[in-house]
């Protein structure tokens, strides 16, 4: 699927980095750290469900999340990540899980790459796709082991928090933990500058035509 015309618009702006409030945060949530950003952790569960929680931990540590605080109570080298595909930058698949992105670097496609001679393989899950993703965890670093394709979204847009990296004449680039990828506003939309470094809620086009979404903001985090 081509993203030439991938399309953004804005549903909600945050004036500081902002995220969906945790459900159900007067529990106990367990999981594992596969991403930081913005001074929060990026926390999958056991399901491979992704979601926000604030305090201190390398990547690949094991939490416990008691109230809104987190405590480490071990290390893993492998975790569960369920998502949407959204985009494949090279060898990065950017995953929108629990409307969290999150940029894993693909093993699997790495060893695709190289192995010219072999036989014709299945085609990476495209964009809307929903994919379990395995990854490996070493040295804080992220890699996907394993990618299987278990459904696909039911509408033609998904909702994301992203951080805003630069806007331009009618495009802005969006930040995932360091990867960073340029996508088309509507025609005529240019973002304000404020908007750097802030995260905000984009309502993302799967389709390749230039028809708005409505980008509500409802939900919560789980």
């Amino acid at each position: 699927m081509s993203f030439k015309g991938f399309l953004v618009v804005i549903a909600v702006t945050a004036a500081t980095a902002a995220f969906w409030p945790a459900a159900g945060s007067a529990g106990t949530f367990r999981g594992i750290v596969v991403a930081k950003q913005h001074g929060t952790l990026l926390v999958t569960s056991p399901t491979g469900l992704v979601r926000t929680v604030t305090g201190r931990a390398a990547i690949g540590a094991r939490v416990v999340l008691i109230g809104r605080t987190a405590t480490v109570v071990g290390s893993a080298r492998q975790a569960l990540i369920r998502g949407i595909v959204v985009r494949r930058i090279g060898r990065t698949v950017i995953l929108s899980s629990n409307r969290h992105l999150i940029a894993i670097p693909n093993r699997v496609g790495r060893v695709l790459a190289d192995r010219a001679t072999a036989p014709a393989t299945t085609t990476a899950p495209a964009p809307g796709a929903v994919v379990t993703a395995q990854v490996t965890i070493e040295n804080g670093v992220l890699e996907e082991d394993d990618e299987n394709e278990v459904g696909q979204v039911g509408t033609s847009s998904i909702q994301v928090q992203a951080t805003v990296k630069a806007v331009g004449p009618g495009t802005v680039t969006l930040d995932v933990q360091g990867q960073v990828f340029t996508v088309n506003l509507p025609a005529g939309l240019t973002l304000p500058a404020s908007l750097v470094n802030q995260t905000v809620t984009l309502s993302l086009s799967l389709n390749d035509d230039n028809d708005d979404d409505s980008g509500g903001d409802g939900g919560g985090d789980d």
